[in-house]
């Protein structure tokens, strides 16, 4: 039915576009067709099944989709989905990024609970059905999410974010109790725990600095190659990744709440090179540092 060798990757954002990190909405399709062809994203997406019956083709394995069930699909996991025999078939679709798991962009320490969404093929399970969760939050989160959507008051999207959390904390409590294993990060020792925090720390005090892996390894007290592989074993990113990514965050706000140019705000986060945080941000958010700042002050 679906030839996983002609997955495509979703197209990326054009240049005028920012990247949203939350995205929901209701698919419904007649019977015995297909829905969307074998594909790849950044995203975690989530499937709630309301009636129908659906086929979702998840890393060469097939799942049926009912009322009530619950999919996972990881990051970067090649899926598609046939529409079975019989009922229409409807379902919510949730496509979020991996930093909305994070209570803040500065929480990255959450990592441990988020690495399993977020590598292909390491959730230890892709279908949850209606009898393993129905007495759960997940089916009242899934609902206030849904009228969150519907209706957008104010701060609707907080609120969806609010309520994707509570939906992943209950999964994750769900594996715990009927003995799954989360992840590779579920069985941290407090040495690496301690390693983690005085990294992030490290990070947030100095993210303004031309900090280096070395110089942070130094900090900790380890060899450069011991921290480098433990960093990215526990996190799923590499140091360079990981301040960028704090850098990148702080650069949005300054690129929002000041007048400052381009440069001095590359400046201010820590990249000495402007031409290299241009890089950097477009790869991060797919739009141009300059071009962000026009249109979100547009839409302010």
């Amino acid at each position: 039915m679906f030839d996983q060798s002609k997955a495509y990757k979703e197209k990326k954002l054009l240049e005028n576009e920012i990247k949203q990190p939350i995205h929901c909405h209701i698919e419904e399709s007649l019977p015995d067709r297909r829905i969307a062809s074998p594909h790849f994203h950044d995203a975690i997406e989530l499937l709630y099944g309301f009636s129908g019956t659906a086929y979702v083709f998840v890393s060469g394995q097939s799942f049926r989709l009912k009322p009530g069930d619950l999919i996972i699909i990881n990051a970067q996991e090649v899926h598609g989905i046939y529409a079975e025999k019989g009922e229409n078939v409807k379902y919510i679709v949730i496509k979020l990024e991996p930093e909305v798991l994070y209570s803040t962009s500065r929480s990255l320490f959450e990592s441990k609970y988020v690495l399993p969404f977020t590598m292909g093929k390491s959730s230890p399970q892709t279908l949850l059905q209606k009898g393993e969760i129905a007495n759960t939050s997940i089916p009242k989160s899934i609902t206030n999410i849904m009228t969150e959507f519907s209706k957008q008051d104010f701060g609707f999207d907080f609120a969806i974010r609010i309520h994707i959390c509570s939906i992943f904390l209950a999964v994750l409590r769900h594996w715990r109790n009927v003995g799954i294993t989360v992840g590779i990060n579920d069985d941290l020792s407090e040495d690496d725990l301690q390693l983690m925090r005085q990294t992030f720390q490290l990070i947030e005090s100095h993210y303004h600095t031309p900090l280096t892996a070395k110089e942070a390894a130094t900090a900790c007290n380890l060899s450069y190659s011991y921290f480098s592989r433990k960093i990215k074993a526990t996190t799923g990113r590499s140091f360079t990744e990981l301040l960028n990514y704090v850098r990148i965050t702080e650069a949005e706000k300054l690129l929002t709440t000041t007048d400052l140019s381009i440069t001095d705000i590359a400046t201010s986060v820590g990249y000495t090179n402007t031409s290299y945080f241009i890089s950097q941000f477009k790869q991060a958010k797919h739009i141009s540092p300059l071009r962000f700042k026009k249109v979100t002050s547009k839409s302010l």
